[in-house]
């Protein structure tokens, strides 16, 4: 969880009508944009950084207290480098650069590729091992500090949106605030609201017959252990185990203090029952059981567990619309992913960043048009990076979406999931992908 001072800075509880002047020109002077975002995640924070120059930001979080869930979060050039155009520095807050990729079989517990790079070398940004609470504070930082370009954002909590009006970029809390803005951005997430009413209630996730279980493993229990420690899992590495309907992803971060893993394997082998929800917590021994069938190497790291998460796969085809009238989701809110690329993060920042390209000196009489122009940019990448994301998943997925991408189905072939490293490291802003893909705008 985030530390008790983010959850003030500039933090306000507005108990009143919150009316914004809508208005195109204020005393005769063009002014800025106001923008109303909800929710103050990864997606929103990023969002606000990248508005703030040139917009009056506000952004509304239903909890008392920023938080994310303690786990670990990877960010690829792709994400990375645009977060480090707002400002940010991911890597002197403890993120860990990778330089590495393993893959193994679970089948028989050989190694099937080990390939070393330097994203900095290779992509000009580092691949970064986040912990998710450190990145949630850096962005909270960019986006709200006084020393940054234009005004910092404000971030009100305690203000549950439960209706908005897309039409007129307005939004009403359960405690009866009305805010009213030039333009509304729903980063709420996979449950948003703001969805809803873009959209229609039809459009919500399904379960995709998948668990994971997530847990942070302190690096004295690896480093004490000789076997463990020979692996090599705290190097800067992501190591996977691979097998047709179970894996292990882990990796360092925050300065190589944790070892981050997520164990995915289909509901129906589960040992207890998962929730909707990043806060239910996971049983270590009903891990350890779940994975009786990986070389005993396997179940010793998982035998390190102290307490765990256990998060329910969420699956959502993808949606045709993002945009009514002044109103546009981004982020999980719009594509929300399943994990096996590790993207949705990035792609929730990539939104951002082209949320902020996009409204860039436009009038309020084009918010509409500007807020298109954002999902004819993004649409075709953050769809197929979802679709490459289902190819990645576990058992008949798996097969399902490799057909339709044209790919053969083989089930003992390795993962390989950096094999679209290309594709998705390659984006330097929506801008240059407008320019340099256009073969990708709508």
């Amino acid at each position: 969880m985030l530390d008790p001072e983010y959850a003030d800075c500039r933090y306000s509880n507005h108990n009143q009508h919150t009316m914004v002047n809508t208005s195109e020109f204020v005393n005769g002077d063009k002014r800025k944009l106001r923008v109303v975002i909800v929710g103050a995640g990864i997606c929103g924070l990023a969002c606000g950084a990248s508005l703030r120059e040139y917009a009056d930001v506000t952004i509304l979080e239903s909890a008392a207290a920023l938080a994310e869930i303690g786990a670990a979060v990877h960010l690829a050039p792709n994400a990375h480098r645009i977060i480090k155009a707002f400002g940010g520095e991911l890597i002197q807050t403890g993120a860990m650069p990778c330089k590495s990729f393993q893959e193994w079989s679970a089948k028989d517990n050989k190694l099937v590729i080990n390939s070393s790079f330097d994203p900095l070398v290779d992509a000009g940004c580092e691949w970064a091992l986040c912990h998710r609470v450190d990145l949630q504070k850096e962005l909270m930082r960019v986006a709200t500090t006084p020393d940054g370009p234009g005004s910092p954002c404000t971030v009100l909590l305690n203000s549950w949106v439960v209706s908005c009006d897309p039409d007129n970029a307005s939004v009403t809390t359960k405690g009866g605030q009305t805010y009213h803005g030039d333009v509304l951005i729903g980063a709420d997430g996979l449950k948003s609201v703001v969805r809803g009413q873009v959209v229609g209630d039809s459009f919500r996730s399904r379960p995709s017959g998948h668990s994971a279980y997530r847990a942070l493993v302190p690096a004295e229990k690896i480093d004490n252990h000789p076997d463990l420690a020979s692996l090599g899992l705290l190097d800067n590495r992501i190591t996977m185990v691979n097998g047709a309907e179970r894996r292990i992803i882990c990796y360092p971060t925050r300065n190589r203090q944790l070892l981050n893993f997520v164990c995915a394997l289909p509901d129906s082998e589960l040992n207890e029952i998962s929730e909707e929800k990043w806060s239910a917590k996971g049983d270590p021994q009903a891990l350890v059981k779940s994975y009786a069938s990986f070389d005993p190497i396997w179940q010793e790291l998982l035998r390190q567990t102290g307490e765990c998460g256990l998060w329910q796969l969420r699956d959502q085809d993808p949606l045709d619309k993002w945009i009514k009238g002044r109103t546009i989701i981004i982020g999980d809110a719009a594509h929300s992913m399943l994990p096996h690329q590790g993207q949705g993060a990035s792609q929730a920042i990539e939104d951002a960043e082209a949320v902020g390209a996009c409204l860039r000196g436009v009038a309020v009489s084009n918010v509409p048009t500007a807020l298109k122009r954002v999902f004819d940019l993004r649409y075709k990448r953050a769809t197929y990076i979802q679709q490459i994301s289902r190819s990645s998943g576990l058992g008949s997925m798996r097969k399902e979406y490799l057909a339709k991408l044209g790919q053969a189905v083989n089930e003992d072939a390795p993962l390989n999931p950096i094999q679209y490293r290309d594709f998705t490291w390659n984006y330097y802003g929506a801008l240059e992908w407008e320019k340099s893909h256009p073969e990708w705008i709508v």
